[in-house]
């Protein structure tokens, strides 16, 4: 995976020594409503690595709908937040690293797309990792973007 270098989000979120990183994918330049999409992204991620499912679900619109990759069927955000809530009670995140590849962003609606590395540890203390592909669909309501629907694709 890349270095991460962090040319638009400077800040690097490291409590408790967990990792969160937005690399800009090939250096690219953002324009300023891009920027404003991975700025509600990041806050998003934020709240996870605290594991504040409270502050992670502000960020999902109450008609969510999505699949994760390990999900037979859609989820809608009830279900989405109870798969957060059991994740933490049984898990530990300690990293969490995501690559913008690319933003379309038409009027109130954005398109995401990241590729994203993440390591977690079980109650056991078994260290897991997975990465792959992550779309988001977000909708700008107020003055943050909030996911609309979104699927998880494990490498």
């Amino acid at each position: 995976m890349r270095k991460l270098q962090n040319r638009l989000f400077p800040h690097i979120y490291k409590p408790n020594l967990v990792l969160l990183a937005i690399t800009p994918a090939f250096a690219k330049e953002w324009s300023a409503e891009q920027k404003d999409v991975l700025n509600s992204f990041s806050k998003y991620l934020a709240a996870a690595l605290q594991e504040n499912v409270k502050e992670m679900m502000s960020y999902w619109h109450p008609k969510f709908t999505g699949w994760d990759y390990k999900q037979k069927l859609p989820m809608n955000y009830d279900a989405f937040q109870k798969m957060e809530e059991n994740f933490f009670i049984n898990n530990k995140l300690s990293k969490l690293e995501c690559d913008p590849l690319e933003i379309q962003v038409e009027g109130n609606i954005a398109i995401l797309h990241v590729s994203y590395e993440e390591t977690w540890s079980d109650k056991i203390g078994k260290e897991i990792s997975s990465s792959g592909a992550w779309t988001a669909i977000m909708l700008k309501r107020g003055k943050k973007w909030v996911f609309m629907s979104s699927i998880w694709i494990e490498k």
